[in-house]
Parts: C-alpha cells; structure tokens; sequence
C-alpha cells in the first residue's frame, strides 16, 4: 500500500497564537464583517464571529482533550457558507497538529475567503495555503499529500472524491441534514415560533442547520401558525450589510429556480407568502403546509421556506423518522413540548435539542451532526463512520499513530 511520503516538518502553531488571532478578530470585527457581509447578511455575519472567536479560545481544551495525532497535510474543500467559521474550525485550530493545510475554497465565496485569509494570516503566520484550483486539480494535485481530507459540500461529490482515496488517508465529510422539528401540544407556540424564524430565516435560510421539515401536532397548529405569521408580519428585508435586516437576496445560485419549482409544485399548498423577485433574487418568507406530514417533500430549501406538516400521533412521526430519507440526512433534531417517545426516536441518529434550536449548541470545539451517512461521515481504511463531526476526536478515534509515524520515515 502507497503511504504519504511528505515529512513532519515544525513548528505547529501554539494555543497562544491562536488566542492572539482571537483578540485580533474582535479587535477588527468592523473589518471582518465588512469582508463577511458580501455573502451573508450582518445578523449571520455576527454570530459566524462569535462562534469563530468562542472556538479559537477553546481550541486548547479541545486538543487535550482528545489528543489528535501530528499529521503533515490536511487538505480542505472549503464550503461555500460560514467561510471564517469553517476557517478556524477546519484550517486555523487544525493547525495545532498538522503541519500544513491546503484549502480550495468553493468557487462563489472564492474572493471572499482570499481576502479573510489575506487578513488573518498576517497575523496568525500559519502554514495555511489557498490554492487557486478546480475541485478536479485540487483532487488530483493536493488531495494525494494529504493524510487527511475534509469535505464539506454535496454528498454526491464527498462520494465521487472519497472513491479516489487510498487506504491510509482518512475523509471527514460535512454534508447538511432535514434538521427536522417537532411542534407538540405541550409547546409554547410563541416560544417555538420565534425560535424557529431565527434559525430558518439565519443568512436569508442558507444555513445548513435549517429545518427542512417543521413537524406540528394537529391540536397545536392553530396556535403555533398564528404565531409563526405574526413573526414573519415584523421581519425585515433588506442589504447584506444592514444590521437590521433579518432576512435579504439569495447569494447562491440556483436556489431561486429550485424554490420557484417547489412553490409551483405545491402551489395549493401556501399558507403565506410564495411570492418571488427572480431579477432582485428576492424570495419572500413562505409558508407551505401539509395536512399531513407523512407526505411532505422535503428538499434541502436554503432559502426562507417553512415546510410544516401536520400529524395526529407520534405513530406516524416516529414511522417517518425511521425511514430511508430520514435516516440517510439524519443530523440534528429539535422537540419543541418534548415527550418521552419523540426524543427518544430523534436522540437515536441525530444531534437532539429540546426547546431550543440547533444554534444553541453549535459549538466548534465539540462533535457536531447525527448518523445519516449523507449528512455526515468519517471514512478510513476501507470503512465509513457515520457519527458527530469534530476533526480532533475524529483522527484520535480512527486514525492510528502507526500511519503518522509511517508517513514521516
């Protein structure tokens, strides 16, 4: 079997040098958000710097905890949202134990990631590359140095690229999930309306933790879809860089047409909203219910869609939880009036939180995600680990110190 040939050279980076870049980030916030804001709305922008700073500053804890082998290259397919938090989490805190990283940023926020780096590397001084690459040159002329890849993107091209790795190079892939949730009789529909419009309506809803099913117990439909529209009646359209905007444009192209196609489908289906602005890639908060929930079609929205699905019994929820769909994108999960059987069929496969949205423990210094192997993955010498992703705890797991040492000689 070929190893990675390419030597461990020093130094690492320190958890000093890393707190430093911290302080760095909140000292120059205006600057960073400036650069932030061409591709996310101000409200996302802010807390993408916070949960980036928070992670930096727990980067130490982090690695002692689970104590990551030394590796010489991990090689990052950045994704195309949550640039500066996928930053530190996949390039700046991996740094701590790799040598060096090499980054393809996703082609749309290319620009965007080149002048974060510019900024951030002055004063990290990193071995932290951009590489200016298609996905298929990166693949073919950085991917085969690297011990480590991490992916983040559709699953259909973590397969493509995962097929072309050796044996002794282990793959981390961070895909996105349904994220559903779950409204019962015994929630505050106030409580879990404004919770959920904060979470779908982040970054204009492209955010991968959004819910792409809404699950709502008949008896509390009424209340819960009175709330929900009464929130949306106050939120707020507007620039990128406004920090009263709660929702703007949609950034990523062909959100609008796969949207617009939904919306035609279902069409009978809008409760609120469906309105689209294709030349201002304007989507309006929309609203599509299903009288029952067992036939909804749930597609990956990254827009301000509200698919809600109503249901009788927790029969039938947890009969859909176990199914296919459910299973293959299980990541994370909310129970909003949690019962014991509810949380007991979501706590299986996916991150679980009740009565608060998944925003509430995204937290980069631990394992994040569920067990759906098409939300995300570790695979290594030949085997997939559907499982929460933490790239530290990930290697300490899977990869064996033998392969670093054999790598080095």
């Amino acid at each position: 079997m070929q190893r990675t040939s390419a030597p461990l050279p020093a130094p690492l980076a320190t958890p000093e040098r890393l707190r430093v870049l911290a302080d760095t980030i909140e000292a120059r916030r205006p600057e960073v958000l400036a650069l932030l804001t061409v591709i996310s709305t101000r409200k996302a922008a802010e807390y993408e710097v916070d949960a980036a700073v928070a992670a930096l500053r727990g980067a130490e804890r982090e690695i002692a905890t689970h104590r990551p082998p030394r590796l010489s290259t991990i090689a990052v397919f950045l994704p195309s949202n949550v640039v500066l938090y996928s930053y530190v989490l996949y390039a700046v805190i991996p740094s701590l134990y790799a040598a060096n990283i090499v980054i393809r940023p996703a082609t749309h926020v290319r620009g965007t990631v080149i002048a974060l780096h510019a900024l951030l590397a002055r004063v990290h001084g990193l071995a932290i590359e951009i590489r200016d690459e298609t996905q298929r040159q990166f693949v073919e002329n950085s991917v085969p140095a690297a011990q480590a890849v991490v992916f983040a993107g559709a699953y259909q091209n973590a397969e493509r690229i995962r097929a072309r790795l050796r044996r002794d190079q282990i793959m981390f892939f961070l895909g996105s999930g349904i994220n559903p949730i779950a409204v019962t009789a015994r929630a505050d529909p106030e409580h879990a309306a404004r919770e959920i419009v904060n979470i779908r309506l982040l970054n204009s809803g492209q955010d991968c933790l959004g819910p792409d099913a809404i699950w709502v117990e008949r008896e509390a439909a009424g209340g819960f879809l009175d709330a929900l529209e009464r929130r949306l009646d106050h939120v707020r359209y507007g620039r990128y860089d406004d920090p009263r905007t709660d929702y703007g444009a949609i950034f990523y192209p062909g959100i609008v047409r796969d949207i617009a196609d939904y919306l035609h489908r279902h069409q009978d289906r809008i409760r609120r909203g469906g309105c689209i602005d294709f030349r201002a890639r304007h989507i309006e908060p929309t609203v599509v219910l299903w009288d029952d929930a067992t036939r909804m079609e749930v597609l990956e929205f990254f827009a301000p869609v509200f698919n809600v699905g109503l249901y009788d019994g927790e029969d039938a929820v947890v009969r859909t939880l176990d199914s296919a769909q459910y299973h293959e994108r299980a990541m994370g999960a909310t129970v909003f009036g949690p019962t014991r059987r509810l949380v007991a069929a979501l706590a299986r496969r996916h991150t679980l939180t009740l009565d608060e949205t998944l925003l509430a423990v995204d937290d980069g210094n631990v394992p994040l995600g569920g067990r759906g192997a098409m939300a995300n993955y570790i695979a290594f010498d030949g085997a997939l680990h559907p499982q929460p992703i933490l790239l530290s705890q990930g290697l300490a797991q899977y990869f064996p110190t033998s392969s670093v040492a054999e790598a080095s000689a």
